[in-house]
């Protein structure tokens, strides 16, 4: 009877002790877990029958704003509204004084990307990096390329100023302007009559001839036998070197 009892207390005591094993073989299993492998860096196709891996953009620092000008002696005046400007978003970027209120992001106060600069200002690089003082800049993302470079971003009202202190005037700039446009469609009327005479050309090559010239005439030299068995004759030309063979009947 002890050993019957013994048994059928010891049963569950050791069914009791098999799950306590078990967590604990899979806590040091999980413990004991070899770390995962890092991800491979994701590829471009460049389109070229090959995949290009790049490199992981190391964390950007985070941008502080500036502290704002406490001492009124150094706090410009508001080119808009003539207000002391200690903070704003011109002034700290792009070194304008203009303040928030009145900021103006539709018309002179937007940002244009630097072809749009040196298009409609007609400024070259060094007009808007070399000359003094450099126009600053804001860099963003490209939209359209992801894996492009930033684009560069300026102001509009500085654009404008530079290039008034490039040509002089605006009457300048638009004479400019007007003087450029007039070259490029003078030069668009010249390809496009270019284009349209060589499709004539190409049409009725067998009528046009080129103005000027005329058909080439042989100078023959004395025939010569070139083969008595097949009667065969040949002769050439003096000043192309053509040679013709024939047979005489």
């Amino acid at each position: 009877m002890r050993t019957g009892v013994a048994r059928a207390h010891g049963a569950p005591a050791a069914a009791r002790a098999r799950p306590a094993r078990r967590a604990a073989g899979g806590a040091r299993g999980a413990a004991g877990a070899a770390p995962a492998p890092p991800r491979p860096a994701p590829a471009r196709d460049t389109g070229g029958g090959f995949l290009l891996e790049e490199e992981p953009a190391a964390p950007r620092a985070p941008a502080h704003a500036p502290a704002p000008l406490a001492h009124r002696s150094l706090q410009p005046d508001c080119l808009e509204c003539g207000r002391a400007l200690a903070h704003s978003y011109l002034l700290d970027t792009f070194d304008y004084s203009v303040c928030d209120e009145c900021r103006d992001d539709a018309e002179a106060h937007a940002l244009v990307t630097r072809t749009e600069a040196k298009e409609q200002y007609l400024l070259k690089d060094c007009d808007l990096d070399k000359r003094s003082p450099a126009l600053r800049c804001v860099r963003r993302r490209n939209p359209h390329r992801a894996h492009y470079s930033d684009m560069r971003l300026y102001l509009r009202a500085q654009v404008a100023e530079r290039a008034l202190q490039v040509w002089g005037s605006e009457a300048a700039l638009e004479a400019e302007r007007a003087a450029r446009e007039e070259r490029r469609l003078k030069a668009a009327a010249t390809a496009e009559r270019r284009r349209l005479r060589e499709l004539r050309l190409a049409a009725r090559s067998s009528l046009v001839r080129t103005r000027g010239a005329a058909p080439h005439q042989h100078a023959w030299e004395p025939e010569r036998l070139r083969d008595a068995a097949e009667d065969l004759y040949e002769r050439a030309c003096t000043t192309c070197g053509h040679v013709e063979t024939y047979e005489k009947m």
